[in-house]
Order: C-alpha cells, then sequence, then structure tokens
C-alpha cells in the first residue's frame, strides 16, 4: 500500500503545475562554452552530444533530478543543437548515420523527460524548435508536449504543419506523415467543426492524393463533412472518367461512400450512378450502397442505367446484387424486371410493391 501511495503521490507531483525555470540562452547558443561544476553532471552532459550515448534515458532522468532548474536550459539547448557531435579524441571517426540515430534518440528522450516534467519554460523552446524540426516522429512528440504545457496555443502550430500551401507553413509540414498526425492531432483536440480542422480536411481531402487523402477521408466520422465529401468524390469521379484512377484513389472512392451520410444531392447522385454503372466491383458497389442510404434524389435521375447493368446474367454477382438492392428501394418494378423471373430478388420486389400499394392505399380509406 506504501508503494500505491507514493506512486499516486509522484503522479500528482507530476501533474501538478510548476513555477517556470529560467532558460539560460547564452547556453543555448553555445553550449560548447557551458562550464559544469559537477562532474557527474558534466559526464551526462557530454553524452547528450555524443554520437555513442549509453543509456541515453537514464542520462536525460539523471540530469532532471539532479538540477532540476538547470535541467531545462539544458534541453533546450541539446533539443535546438544543429552542430556536429562532441568527439572525445581527435582520432575518433563519426558514421554520420550513427550520428542522426543517436540525435533522434536523445532528442525524443528528451521528449519525453519534457512531458514528464511539464516546464512552462519550454513552451517557448518547443515551439521555436518545431521551426527547424521535420522528422514526423520528433514533430509528433513536440505537439503533445505542447498540448500540456500551452493548448490553447498548439492548434495554430498544428495547422501550419497540417497545410503545407500556407505561408506561414513550418517546415514539418514537407513530410506527408507529419500532416496526418497534424490532421489527426487536431480532429482529436478541437473536433471536425473547428476552424483549424476544416482547413486541414480541406487540404487532406481536396488537394492531397494517395494515402495522405484517405488518411483524411478515414479520420471523419461518417456523415461529418458533407460538404467537403461531396467535391472530393466528384474529384475521384472526374479521375475514373479520365482513366487516371489509381488503387490509392480507388480505396479512396470507396471510402468517401462509406462516410457519406443521407444528405446526397443531385449532382452528387448523378455522378455516384456514373459509378455504379460503369466502375468496378469496390466502387460500384460502394456508390450503390451509398445512394441506397437515402432515395430522396430518385426523382431527378433516371434509373435506366442502374436496371440496365442490373438486368446483365453475366454481371459480376456482387454489382448485380448491389444494384439490385439499390432498385429495390427506388422502384420495385424496375428491380423485378432485372431480376426475372423465379430470382429472390424478384419476390423481394412483388412483397415491396405490395407494401407501397398498402400505404398509399390507407389514405383513401
Amino acid at each position: 500500500m506504501k508503494q500505491v501511495a507514493a506512486f499516486f503521490a509522484l503522479t500528482l507531483l507530476a501533474a501538478a503545475p510548476v513555477s517556470a525555470a529560467v532558460i539560460d540562452y547564452d547556453v543555448v547558443q553555445s553550449p560548447r562554452n557551458y562550464e559544469v561544476a559537477d562532474k557527474e553532471v558534466e559526464l551526462r552532459w557530454d553524452d547528450l552530444f555524443s554520437a555513442n550515448p549509453a543509456w541515453i534515458s537514464r542520462q536525460v532522468t539523471f540530469l532532471s533530478l539532479r538540477v532540476p532548474q538547470k535541467a531545462p536550459t539544458l534541453f533546450a539547448a541539446r533539443l535546438l543543437y544543429t552542430g556536429e557531435p562532441w568527439l572525445r579524441r581527435d582520432t575518433d571517426s563519426v558514421n554520420e548515420r550513427r550520428w542522426k540515430a543517436a540525435d533522434l534518440d536523445t532528442r525524443t528522450a528528451i521528449l519525453r523527460e519534457v512531458r514528464w516534467t511539464r516546464d512552462p519554460a519550454m513552451a517557448e523552446v518547443l515551439e521555436q524548435y518545431l521551426h527547424t524540426e521535420t522528422e514526423p516522429g520528433l514533430v509528433r512528440s513536440v505537439l503533445i508536449d505542447l498540448w500540456l504545457l500551452t493548448p490553447a496555443a498548439t492548434p495554430a502550430l498544428a495547422l501550419r504543419l497540417a497545410v503545407p500551401t500556407l505561408p506561414d507553413r513550418l517546415p514539418g509540414a514537407v513530410a506527408a506523415a507529419t500532416r496526418q498526425t497534424a490532421l489527426s492531432f487536431l480532429l482529436d483536440t478541437r473536433g471536425v467543426d473547428a476552424p483549424e480542422s476544416r482547413a486541414a480536411l480541406d487540404w487532406a481531402l481536396l488537394h492531397a492524393t494517395g494515402p495522405e487523402r484517405n488518411h483524411g477521408i478515414t479520420s471523419l466520422p461518417h456523415g461529418a463533412a458533407p460538404d467537403l465529401l461531396k467535391p472530393a468524390i466528384l474529384r475521384l469521379a472526374g479521375e475514373l472518367g479520365r482513366g487516371e484512377l489509381d488503387d490509392e484513389g480507388r480505396s479512396g472512392l470507396v471510402l468517401c461512400c462509406g462516410r457519406l451520410g443521407a444528405e446526397i444531392d443531385p449532382e452528387l447522385a448523378t455522378a455516384l450512378v456514373g459509378i455504379a454503372v460503369t466502375g468496378e466491383r469496390e466502387i460500384a458497389t460502394a456508390a450503390a450502397t451509398a445512394l441506397a442510404v437515402n432515395v430522396s434524389w430518385q426523382a431527378t435521375v433516371p434509373v435506366d442505367r442502374i436496371e440496365q447493368r442490373a438486368a446483365d446474367p453475366h454481371q459480376d454477382p456482387v454489382v448485380r446484387d448491389a444494384l439490385l438492392n439499390l432498385l429495390l428501394r427506388l422502384d420495385p418494378a424496375a428491380a423485378e424486371r432485372a431480376a426475372g423471373p423465379g430470382s429472390p430478388w424478384t419476390i423481394l420486389a412483388q412483397h415491396r410493391a405490395r407494401l407501397r400499394s398498402w400505404d398509399f392505399e390507407k389514405y383513401l380509406k
């Protein structure tokens, strides 16, 4: 019980707000000139700049506990450091790939420690760090740290990472993985309808391509942002008509159809009908299923083409079933003609017609 109580005490202590430390920016600008009086601290400090650090997470934690007032300055200096590794001997040679890996591990460990200590003074350092960092994993970690320190200011920074066409975009926006991370962050923290989220979704759905576009589509809840889904579907339908739709585009079209709610206007319905009657199995069935959700558009779009494809006995059975299900909701007589005698769809169509007749006749009595 004492161990459990101690654990919760430490957790509450870490989560409690602390007074901001003072960052010594002279050390940040010239970390090599920093003189450390404590020999143990000096060894750990030097290890932060080594291409072969030993147990770097432990070294970072040691500095945080040994010199808690100076640790933010040391961490800021290492995060913003862009030079070469510190060599212990003149004869040492450093492999560039090894230094890059060690640098990534060191920065990651420091960002984890910042997340734990949550010193408000690090907020300005982290924001400055975002102006130089492009590695997606580190950018993701910085966003989390900033959200814990300054939740009100972080969405604006995330937007500058999510949309690469902004004039004040951050360097990390060049990587699709970072843009996807920023979009997910905005949707999780601000919701779909927030201005920052809408701007990021606009880029992902209407300007990006491939996996990035598909990530934006899958990030949407069902029925959300119909005003963005519609132009995204029309854009993909145009690529399909021009023969430019690749595998990622097909997946995107299926995902868009799956996210559609009941808001289908005549223009969108026309595009979906075109996909349903000409597309391959995956996109044709997805379009037909989306149309079947809401048939309020049926008076504006003729069903002849749907019936024609559904009546083809050589058609893909999966596509036929999807189209017959759609016809059943639109026009049971057309479904009966397309299915032919003896088909289960014919029996369903006749039953549907009787239900409609009964529903209509009750108003005449």
